[in-house]
Order: structure tokens, then C-alpha cells, then sequence
């Protein structure tokens, strides 16, 4: 399987975002606030940068369920 995971440009509209998974990343970054997953309900990481691709109509989820929606499965 190949999946191509590249930086969001100002142009892009809709999709998703990845927020980090507890799991992954115990400890917060400043700024970072906790949230969870509105798929699956997992503990994950909310960046002051996703108020910015929100504006672009995108949609955050964890990790997994990012990879899951890139991937179509």
C-alpha cells in the first residue's frame, strides 16, 4: 500500500487533519490542548494550528482515523 501524506497548501479545501494520540504523545506541546477523536472517541492532541485548516473545512482526527480515511478503508 502507498500513501501519500504531504503538507497542506493555503489553496486546499476540506479533508482531515491529524491530531496527535495520547498514546504516542503523553506529554503535551505548549499550546497543545487535550480533546478526543470524534470518530473513535480516543484521547488526542488539539495544535492552535488546527483553527486554521478548520477555517479550510477540514476535519480533525486522530492519527489512526486520518490514516484510515486517506487509505479508504
Amino acid at each position: 500500500m502507498k500513501v501519500k501524506i504531504e503538507p497542506r497548501k493555503s489553496t486546499d479545501r476540506g479533508g482531515y487533519y491529524c491530531m496527535p494520540l495520547c498514546s504516542n504523545v503523553p506529554k503535551g506541546k505548549p499550546g497543545w490542548r487535550l480533546t478526543t477523536c470524534p470518530e473513535c472517541g480516543a484521547k488526542c492532541w488539539r495544535s492552535p494550528l488546527a483553527d486554521i485548516v478548520e477555517e479550510q473545512g477540514a476535519k480533525g482526527l486522530c492519527t489512526m482515523c486520518a490514516l484510515m480515511k486517506g487509505v479508504g478503508a
